[in-house]
Parts: structure tokens; sequence; C-alpha cells
């Protein structure tokens, strides 16, 4: 059984795609066609379990290269960290994390381009700082969308506290196994973070994909196509059939492809009163303090956070 080298673990809408789509390229490295293909939250974790999705996403005659894989869900879910050491101890983990209210909004912004939000961002926000509302969401299973695209209004919160979501890791792995990236510096400075990236998971430092500076799935409110057109060609039986005849892995890569092309912005910005943005700051605050207490770099956006909540 070949284990991964490593696991880029989160955050979701963080840039995780652009750094699935960079490292894909590269020709040392073996990822799956499709970028959230899930293993560690799916039933069977066992290394049978595994044999079986390594010969489906990975194929033979591959050993010779770095195997990778990203999956952004894994970061929130508790009881993922366990279960990825006691199958791969040796894996290096990687997280890159975001602004966390812009990335509460762009979690948003997907629930409504998904037709699974309709709601006012303030209002969702307003319900989910309650401490009730806070707690509940920390537990719930994370979704598997396996029969259409479930709402995700309970983590847009809970997903960006990434001090808390990163503990599990942090006490189930050495230090030297996680790499904390930010999108920020990925935006700004791309050629060193990769660098960076390439170092940690132990090859040279230099590669430049074609894809490097680019955004790769820009976030939107819509979709150029409504899901009820989708829903539609679903339900011709022709249609539907023919796509089934394509293999799972060329399925996922295509719906993968679709996913980045189908989005539009109403340009609609962030809608936030002063005092519920000043109450949401505050919260993350707290959570980049603990954050802060394990071996990382200090956000780039750490201040504006740390300031109000002081």
């Amino acid at each position: 059984m070949k284990p991964l080298d490593f696991l880029i673990i989160g955050a979701q809408k963080c840039a995780t795609t652009a750094l699935f789509e960079h490292l894909r390229q590269h020709p040392d490295i073996a990822m799956p066609l499709e970028k959230e293909v899930p293993f560690f939250t799916a039933g069977d974790c066992s290394p049978g379990g595994w044999d079986a999705f390594s010969r489906d996403h990975f194929g033979s005659g591959q050993d010779h290269k770095l195997w990778g894989k990203a999956s952004p869900q894994y970061m929130c879910d508790p009881q993922v960290p366990a279960r990825i050491r006691a199958l791969m101890p040796g894996i290096k983990l990687v997280a890159i994390l975001r602004d966390p209210i812009e990335r509460t909004w762009s979690h948003f912004q997907m629930g409504q381009r998904r037709e699974t939000e309709q709601r006012d961002f303030a209002a969702v926000i307003e319900s989910l700082l309650g401490e009730e509302a806070r707690a509940g969401a920390r537990g719930l299973p994370v979704p598997d969308h396996a029969e259409g695209y479930q709402s995700e209004a309970d983590f847009y919160v809970a997903w960006s506290e990434y001090g808390r979501c990163l503990e599990g890791f942090n006490a189930c792995f050495d230090p030297s196994q996680l790499l904390v990236l930010y999108t920020e510096e990925l935006e700004a400075e791309p050629e060193a973070t990769l660098d960076r990236l390439l170092e940690f998971i132990g090859l040279p430092t230099g590669f430049r994909p074609p894809t490097l500076g680019k955004v790769i799935h820009r976030g939107g409110t819509g979709k150029r196509i409504p899901q009820s057109v989708r829903t539609w060609l679903r339900e011709r039986r022709f249609l539907y059939w023919a796509w089934q005849q394509l293999p799972e892995t060329r399925r996922g890569r295509l719906r993968f492809q679709y996913e980045q092309w189908n989005v539009s912005n109403d340009g609609n910005p962030m809608a936030l009163p002063a005092d519920l943005h000043n109450q949401l700051r505050r919260h993350y605050a707290a959570d980049i303090s603990s954050l802060l207490t394990l071996p990382v770099t200090s956000p780039p956006w750490a201040d504006r956070y740390l300031s109000v909540g002081a």
C-alpha cells in the first residue's frame, strides 16, 4: 500500500483549488483528477479501503511520484486527524487560510450559488453567533453532498475558526508535518509561496505551472446556468445514461471543471451592519489568539482582529 505523501486539508474557500491545480501539473506529483474525492470522512478508512481508493484515483505506474490529495472539509471534521494518523502517520499536511470574515462571506455566496441559501447575510450571521448555535455547528457532521447539494449554512462561521480546527491536527502530528499558508500571500507572492510548499513536500523549488498567479475559482453569488437546467438534463434518461458510461474519475473531473466555469457575480457587496461586523471580528479575534499558539507564522490579517479583541 502506497500512502499519500501530502494532503491539503483546507480551509474551504481559501484557494485550495488553486493549490490543487498548481500541484497536479507537476511531473513528479500524482493527484486524483477531481479535487474533492472523500476518503477520511468516508466509512471505510482501513488499509483495504485505501487500496481500493488508490486504484480508482491514482491507477498504476505512478508509485515513483509523490501522491497528494486535496479535501478542504478535512480541516473541519474532528474525527479526521486521528484517522489520518492511524493510516498514514508520516504524511505531510498543508493548510491554507484566508481572512476569516472574507472566507465566511465567500462560503455564504457559494450557498446562494448552489441555491441552498436564500436569506440575508446579516440575518444569517446574527443567528450563527449565539453560543448555542456556535457549539452546535462545531459538532455537526461534514455534509457529503452524495445526493446533491446540501446546505452548509450552519458552518459559515464555524469553519472560519482556524485555531480550533487545527488543534486536532496539532495534537496528532509533529509540528514539522504541518505547513500553514495564507491566501493573501499566495495572491501577492505566488512564486515564493509555491516554493515554500514544494520545499515542504520534498521537491526542488522553481516549478512554475501556467496557472500560477491566476484565480482558479472566483467566488460569486450566481450561476451562468441555473441548477434547474442541470436537474432537467439529469431527468433526460438517454443523456443521463450516456453520462453514466464515462468512468467515474472522468465524470468527476468534468464536474469540477464545470463548477469552475459556471460562476457569475451580481456584484452584491458584503453587507453587515457595523456593530455586527465588529461582533464577528471580536469572535474571530479569540480564535486567532488560539491559532497563534500553534507553530504558524502570524496571518497577514491578524492585527485587524486582535486590535478589536484587545
